[in-house]
């Protein structure tokens, strides 16, 4: 079937009108349809659909706060940012890799998160920073250091460091997030306090500043 980015269009369109709710109807449509649109654009196996996919189970794990609400505004964040993506015309192929913009967004999303100063958020915005940490690093990895397939994020950051695109401080720093995103990422929330998290986002966005603006 041919793709037709115009009923993608105005199927988002049609969701985000209807905003945020604490209905778990309108969470699942949401949900549903989001990570149909991702996979659709960027592919199954994308980054875009991993990131969406992890924010979607830290937030199901979560204990007490209004599940529903917090699903409904994940799916609209990414519907809004695949379709702003799609407008403007940045989506040329199916499989798509994440790019410094599409990073930034999802730094972004973290951010307005953490803005509730809750465990919750906390949660949750440290799997989006994790996810956009390990994106970044496989992204400089493959373009500023020549990194083929998908090794190791250790093995990567040997990589980079190879080829002189981390030096001194920056290096080290890489190298203490590593834990933090597997904590983040298997969600041992004991594991993680909220400096780790905006000192990684802190990193996340210096690097795109220095090698992808």
């Amino acid at each position: 079937m041919a793709f037709d980015s115009a009923a993608w269009t105005k199927r988002a369109n049609e969701l985000v009108a209807k905003g945020d709710s604490a209905n778990y109807g309108a969470a699942t449509e949401a949900t549903q349809f989001a990570t149909s649109m991702l996979t659709a654009l960027y592919g199954e196996k994308s980054t875009q659909l991993r990131s969406f996919s992890e924010g979607y189970e830290a937030i199901t794990k979560i204990k007490g706060g209004n599940i529903p609400l917090l699903l409904c505004r994940h799916a609209i964040g990414a519907i809004n940012n695949a379709k702003a993506e799609l407008e403007a015309g940045l989506i040329v192929s199916l499989r798509l890799q994440v790019s410094g913009e599409v990073l930034g967004e999802l730094v972004g999303m973290g951010k307005e998160i953490l803005a509730s100063n809750t465990d919750a958020a906390k949660n949750v915005g440290s799997v989006m920073i994790a996810a956009a940490f390990e994106d970044l690093l496989r992204r400089m990895g493959s373009e500023l250091a020549g990194v083929k397939g998908r090794p190791s994020l250790q093995e990567i950051l040997v990589s980079i460091k190879d080829a002189g695109v981390l030096k001194g401080g920056e290096i080290g720093t890489a190298q203490s997030f590593l834990k933090f995103r597997n904590d983040s990422l298997h969600a041992d929330w004991a594991n993680i306090s909220r400096a780790q998290v905006e000192s990684c986002m802190a990193f996340v966005e210096a690097m795109l500043l220095k090698h992808f603006s």
